[in-house]
C-alpha cells in the first residue's frame, strides 16, 4: 500500500511539474505559428516568395515545386507535417545528409518563401482565388450541369462525390486539375460501369460493390440495383472518370474561374473572409 501511494505521489508530482513546461511550450509554438502566419495568405508575400523560389529553389525542387533532385513540395504532404521552425531551419541551416544547402536569408525572406510553399497546397477555401463564386454557383447548377451528379449540403446528384467540403479538402490547383483533366485524379468507389442483364436491360452508373455472387450498381438517377451474377450477361467497365473531360472547351476561361471559385468556397465549417489590399476575397462560404 505504501509503495502504491508513493508511486501515485511521484506521478502526481511529475504531472504538476510538467504543466508549466507544457504551457510554455504551447505558448512558444503559438508564437512561432503567429510569426509564420503573418506572411501566410498575403499576396505580396506569396509573390515575393515565388520569385525567391524560382531563383534559388527551382533548380532542385522543380519550376512548379513538383520535385526533381529535391522532394516534391507541391502536394503538401512534406510541408504540412513540419512546423514553421523546422521548415525555417531547413532553409537557413540546410538538411544534413542531403543535397539541401544552407541559405543566408533574412527572416522576412524565409517567411515569404514559406508563405509561397504553403500556398501551393493550402486548402482552396483558405486561399485567394480568381473568379466570382456567385456566378460560379449559377454555372454549376445550370450550364455545367454539375449538380446532376454532385451533391452539396444534401442537394444534387449521387453518382459523383459529395462536394460539400471540397474547398477544405483540396487546393485550388487540385480543383482545377480535377475539372480540366478528371481522368488524372480518379476517385475510389466511383468506377463507371454498364451492366447488361440476361433479360436485356442495361444499367449504366457507378459500381459500388462486386463479389463472385453479386454486384451493386448505382444508376445515373441514384437508384441502387442489387443483382445476382446469375442474372447478369455482361459487365463493361469504363476507364477513368465518368465526369466530362471537355469543360475547358464547353466553358470560357472566366466561367471556369467562376466555377472553381464557387467550389473553393465549399466548406462544412465557416471560413473567415480576408481581403488583400487589392480587395480580392480570400475565403467565404
Amino acid at each position: 500500500m505504501i509503495g502504491l501511494l508513493m508511486k501515485t505521489f511521484v506521478l502526481f508530482l511529475l504531472a504538476f511539474l510538467w504543466l508549466p513546461w507544457s504551457g510554455k511550450a504551447q505558448e512558444r509554438r503559438q508564437e512561432e505559428n503567429a510569426a509564420e502566419n503573418s506572411f501566410n495568405g498575403r499576396p505580396e508575400a506569396i509573390e515575393a516568395g515565388q520569385k525567391l523560389f524560382a531563383n534559388m529553389c527551382s533548380g532542385c525542387h522543380g519550376a512548379q515545386a513538383e520535385g526533381g533532385r529535391g522532394p516534391n513540395l507541391e502536394d503538401g504532404q512534406l510541408v504540412r507535417l513540419k512546423d514553421a521552425q523546422h521548415l525555417s531551419d531547413s532553409i537557413r541551416k540546410g538538411v544534413p545528409g542531403s543535397e539541401m544547402p544552407p541559405f543566408d536569408l533574412l527572416d522576412e525572406q524565409i517567411g515569404q518563401l514559406l508563405a509561397f510553399i504553403r500556398s501551393l497546397s493550402a486548402p482552396a477555401a483558405e486561399s485567394q482565388v480568381p473568379g466570382d463564386p456567385e456566378s460560379g454557383r449559377v454555372i454549376f447548377l445550370g450550364k455545367a450541369s454539375c449538380s446532376a451528379c454532385h451533391m452539396i449540403l444534401g442537394k444534387g446528384g449521387l453518382t459523383g462525390p459529395d462536394l460539400s467540403n471540397i474547398g477544405m479538402s483540396h487546393s485550388w490547383k487540385q480543383l482545377r486539375q480535377a475539372l480540366v483533366d478528371p481522368k488524372s485524379r480518379p476517385r475510389e468507389g466511383y468506377q463507371g460501369a454498364m451492366v447488361l442483364t440476361e433479360g436485356g436491360s442495361r444499367i449504366t452508373g457507378i459500381m459500388k460493390d462486386q463479389t463472385n455472387y453479386s454486384v451493386a450498381i448505382q444508376d445515373v438517377d441514384g437508384n441502387l440495383h442489387l443483382l445476382s451474377m446469375q442474372d447478369i450477361r455482361e459487365i463493361t467497365y469504363r476507364s477513368g472518370s465518368l465526369m466530362p473531360d471537355d469543360y475547358d472547351r464547353r466553358l470560357t476561361a472566366k466561367e471556369m474561374d467562376d466555377v472553381l471559385a464557387f467550389l473553393s468556397r465549399q466548406s462544412v465549417r465557416p471560413v473567415k473572409v480576408q481581403t488583400s489590399s487589392a480587395g480580392h476575397q480570400k475565403g467565404a462560404n
